[in-house]
């Protein structure tokens, strides 16, 4: 039995490869961006060519940060949303994705993603922020207020990762033996679609522009290799050494979180609304794991009132 699974399995792969996906993907070379905009920059930290995007203005700085597979393209709707009230937007590329370099043989671990990320606000001139976080952006976020809380005045999580749960299938895929060669193989935007449906409530906002936009990103060198190493990394059981000081952490939280999220569910953000003692909790109904990007001026609006309330 199992080895007729392998062997269907094997023949799809197959199917797949000769369809002209996998090895027939262009690569985009680093430092390369498929259509530049005024918000789009670079800056090299510690040998590390990191892209951002930054909407300059005089009000508060606001951070934002990706989640797994993804880029600053999924701020790309509420930035200047926030941008229009007189907030200092930025969004970052961590390593490894979006346009950012992503070298080969590094260390792709939430924490050494997070303490690049502070080296980055150290190089930008970043500290006292709010510190918006999607999916493991949003882990990033409670492990930075944890280890540099003078970095995070006020903290906002987006259907967060850090506490122990099922991981999703894509995340699983890049456990198993030789899955950066079947990445390889089988990469193409039938992937990419078939993650966004999961993580999305509505098909209908899987368009073929935000496709392309995660394809692109997804395709430049050394991308798949860099996600592969992350998924493998990601081991939120062995967080209990951060999990169990989240109590103590004392900023103001929002903790977004949309209803039907398949990838993180509700209960995480219960759980994180029950040990921060100063969060509030507002979900999305009829909505998944990216509220910024299904729900864009709902989830912008309900960031605007929290940002508007006096710390």
């Amino acid at each position: 039995m199992k080895k007729n699974k392998r062997d269907v399995f094997l023949c799809g792969l197959m199917i797949i490869w000769l369809t002209g996906c996998g090895l027939l993907v262009k690569t985009i070379p680093l430092g390369q961006i498929v259509s530049t905009t005024p918000q789009d920059h670079f800056i090299a930290v510690d040998g590390t060519n990191y892209h951002y995007t930054e909407y300059p203005a005089a009000g508060q700085n606001v951070f934002l940060l990706h989640g797994f597979a993804s880029s600053t393209y999924t701020w790309d709707e509420i930035a200047p949303i926030l941008h229009s009230q007189g907030y200092h937007v930025w969004a970052l590329d961590m390593k490894g994705f979006g346009w950012s370099d992503k070298p080969y043989d590094s260390s792709y671990d939430p924490i050494t993603l997070m303490e690049e990320v502070n080296t980055w606000m150290d190089a930008v001139g970043l500290t006292d922020v709010v510190f918006a976080g999607n999916s493991l952006g949003g882990a990033i976020a409670v492990l930075m207020a944890i280890e540099h809380p003078e970095r995070v005045g006020r903290m906002v999580l987006i259907d967060a990762a850090g506490y122990p749960m099922k991981k999703p299938f894509i995340i699983k895929l890049a456990k198993i033996p030789f899955s950066g060669t079947t990445m390889q193989l089988t990469f193409g935007r039938w992937l990419v679609r078939m993650n966004l449906k999961e993580v999305f409530y509505d098909d209908e906002k899987v368009t073929r522009e935000r496709v392309d936009a995660y394809y692109d990103r997804l395709r430049s060198e050394n991308s798949l290799e860099a996600q592969v190493s992350l998924a493998k990394s990601l081991d939120f059981d062995s967080f209990g050494k951060y999990t169990c000081r989240i109590p103590g952490i004392q900023k103001h939280t929002l903790i977004i979180w949309g209803e039907n999220d398949k990838w993180i569910p509700l209960e995480i953000g219960q759980r994180f609304k029950h040990d921060l003692p100063n969060a509030t909790l507002k979900v999305i109904p009829s909505c998944g794991h990216i509220p910024q990007e299904e729900y864009p001026e709902i989830t912008a609006e309900v960031l605007l009132n929290f940002l508007s309330e006096t710390r």
